[in-house]
């Protein structure tokens, strides 16, 4: 094995064309990567004036009427490790506003610099390896073996089990080798660079790391496959970009038109604001109606029925909107889910929704957002209407307490990364026998 070893080495990184490869995939890594950080110093800059000028807003307010109508501002905040998904994940840069109105909205910004921010395949970490690594993953697998007559030779002197076996582990082992390097390098740097990562974070990168390896070495015995199915002819090339197109671009991006159109399935979000527009103005006419049939009410007596409005607003028309609201996240939900059992059925569609979720910005991130929304809203509307029909108007209190307006998103695996990992093996290993059995027959019956 050592001898293998040795010699692989020396086929891969003695060849100057695989090193000119290497560095290219290596440099645009990193710049990728140093890319994210400065994207990740300047949102804590932007966090800081964000928080700023939401306590100079409040501190505008002189009654609880225009801080209900106005409200306050959430944040989303991704994990760190963001910064090597910047383009992987679902959401970008996005808010809520949480106020006294029965719509929750959750927005991203286009203003000032933001507008010239567009994304693209290669603009973060995650985005390099798999393009350009599985091109050249594909393309070594093809060099790999070199041609039936050789291979007839070597029995000769080895068995053709053990010199296929043995080739494939010792590539496979420099390759591996240079790309965990590579990934674990940049995690390393990026923490001398001031960004911390808890451990939960750095358990979650080894895993993405994991599987990214694991994915390439899918490309390599798929492309050891591929030149053993054309017995070696230069028409592997014309395969060889059909095969990369097709598993690269065209399932991932079928995936996604396959989600798009199962979502189709939910009610329209204006429907749902429909509705509970329409229980709020329910009972807006009923308060007005009672004005109506007492035009001389005392201002006591109608600062009374202000408050039991505002009793039954929280305990009737608000519990039934929050309602509506909750099951349609969980339909969303439902929809992503079966999202995610489709992704993991081919290593490049989980690849992405892989990338999302670890970014801290994927489709579960946006739950756990609405869901934060859902319980701080139910919490800002009770102390709203206490405050304002139970309390002292003289002074306005704040609801935020410390930073409860950011929104701190976690970075995660999705619940079938394992069974996702277990598919690439399973794919890899169909790919290795199916390679070695048809190579045997053209070696041994040409």
């Amino acid at each position: 094995m050592l001898a293998f070893l040795r010699f692989e080495r020396r086929r891969l990184f003695g060849e100057k064309k695989n090193l000119i490869f290497l560095g290219f995939i290596s440099l645009f890594s990193a710049y990728f990567v140093w890319s994210g950080l400065n994207e990740q110093r300047q949102f804590q800059a932007e966090k800081k004036i964000f928080i700023n000028f939401e306590k100079e807003k409040f501190s505008q307010f002189v009654t609880y009427a225009q801080y209900g109508g106005f409200g306050f501002r959430l944040l989303y905040e991704a994990s760190p490790l963001n910064l090597f998904f910047v383009n992987s994940s679902v959401l970008q840069d996005v808010e809520s506003n949480i106020d006294g109105l029965e719509t929750i909205k959750v927005e991203s910004s286009f203003k000032g610099n933001k507008l010239f921010l567009k994304r693209g395949y290669f603009k973060d970490f995650a985005g390099i390896p798999f393009i350009f690594g599985s091109l050249f993953m594909l393309y070594l697998g093809h060099l790999a073996l070199v041609s039936p007559a050789y291979l007839r030779f070597m029995t000769g002197r080895m068995a053709l089990k053990k010199y296929y076996a043995l080739t494939t582990a010792a590539r496979l082992f420099w390759l591996d080798l240079f790309f965990v390097s590579l990934g674990l390098g940049l995690f390393f740097l990026v923490q001398l660079g001031g960004v911390a990562f808890s451990g939960s974070e750095k358990k979650i990168f080894l895993s993405y790391l994991l599987f990214l390896v694991l994915l390439l070495n899918f490309f390599y015995l798929l492309g050891q496959l591929t030149s053993v199915l054309v017995r070696f002819r230069k028409v592997f090339f014309l395969w060889f970009f059909i095969i990369w197109f097709i598993c690269i671009f065209l399932l991932p991006e079928s995936n996604r038109i396959s989600v798009f159109n199962k979502s189709r399935v939910l009610e329209s979000a204006e429907k749902v604001n429909l509705e509970k527009f329409r229980t709020l103005m329910a009972l807006e006419k009923k308060f007005r109606d009672y004005l109506k049939v007492n035009p001389a009410a005392p201002l006591d007596q109608i600062r009374q029925m202000q408050k039991k409005f505002a009793v039954q607003f929280i305990n009737n028309s608000f519990l039934l909107n929050t309602g509506l609201e909750t099951k349609y996240l969980r339909d969303v939900e439902k929809v992503i889910a079966s999202h995610e059992r489709q992704s993991v059925l081919f290593p490049t569609t989980f690849y992405h929704f892989l990338s999302g979720e670890a970014s801290g910005k994927g489709y579960y991130g946006y739950l756990d957002f609405m869901d934060y929304i859902i319980g701080l809203r139910n919490r800002f509307m009770q102390f709203y209407l206490k405050n304002r029909y139970e309390g002292n108007e003289a002074t306005v209190e704040s609801f935020v307490k410390n930073d409860e307006n950011i929104f701190r998103s976690r970075s995660r695996l999705p619940k079938t990364f394992w069974f996702g990992l277990l598919v690439t093996v399973f794919y890899g290993a169909v790919f290795l026998v199916l390679a070695y059995w048809l190579l045997r027959r053209q070696v041994f019956q040409p």
